[in-house]
């Protein structure tokens, strides 16, 4: 448990992009989701969301400084 919360708090600013990045994916598949066609993020919620995360993520850590 202990171990958990250490890479918590060391990791917080990314774990706090990812979940944003989760919402806005969300978002985007809720309102537009392209339900046709070749689109990558398509009708499915969790090809948005996992993008969104992946994204998030990637964004906050080029962000975080130390």
């Amino acid at each position: 448990m202990k171990q958990i919360l250490s890479f918590i708090s060391n990791n917080k600013a990314v774990l706090t992009g990812m979940l944003a990045g989760l919402i806005i994916g969300y978002i985007h598949w809720f309102y537009f989701a392209c339900y046709w066609g070749t689109y990558p993020l398509s009708a499915e919620c969790w090809v948005n969301c996992s993008y969104g995360v992946i994204i998030g993520g990637f964004v906050a850590s080029l962000i975080h400084k130390e």
